[in-house]
């Protein structure tokens, strides 16, 4: 069975070092991504009045990057449709997602960061793989809307979803 071809794409301004550690965070996982990018930000996804994001345009933007799942990783803060703001935006099912790191640093050390970050990647690539949101607490497609529900789940699939999970997602 072939392996998916899985790409993280960092967008302008957001660290290298943050990076490198979720591509090793999800390696951990068994979730190869290769590092693609930098892409930059489209300059219409700036919303002046919220100063926020528009999610959907940083997705319009990874969804043309060649690859069979391409993962966009932003610094900036992001909003979708009637949201506030979201931790990410992703088809479902479909080719691309975009993850913000900006909001997953609040009150967060190092380690709490990284934690917050592969998981809500973990959770975006599912959408991809069309898994929906999970009603188990713990399973890393359980929606989160506030940061103690990201730190309060897990970072993998619980036993139902990896049941829905394609052939060749690990490795």
């Amino acid at each position: 069975m072939k392996a998916m071809r899985k790409v993280i794409l960092p967008f302008e301004g957001t660290s290298p070092g943050d990076i490198l550690h979720l591509l090793e965070d999800l390696a951990q996982l068994r979730l190869a991504f290769q590092a693609g990018g930098p892409v930059p930000v489209p300059p219409q996804a700036f919303d002046p009045l919220r100063r926020q994001y528009r999610a959907e345009v940083l997705l319009s933007r990874v969804r043309a990057v060649p690859g069979e799942k391409a993962i966009g990783i932003a610094d900036v803060d992001l909003y979708a449709g009637g949201l506030n703001f979201v931790f990410g935006l992703a088809e479902m099912p479909g080719k691309a997602a975009v993850v913000s790191l900006y909001r997953l640093r609040f009150g967060a050390d190092e380690g709490l960061f990284r934690e917050r970050a592969v998981k809500e990647t973990v959770h975006e690539f599912g959408h991809t793989l069309g898994l929906p949101h999970c009603p188990h607490p713990r399973c890393v497609m359980h929606f989160s809307n506030t940061l103690e529900e990201v730190d309060s789940k897990g970072k993998t699939f619980c036993l139902s979803c990896q049941q829905k999970l394609p052939p060749g997602v690990f490795g």
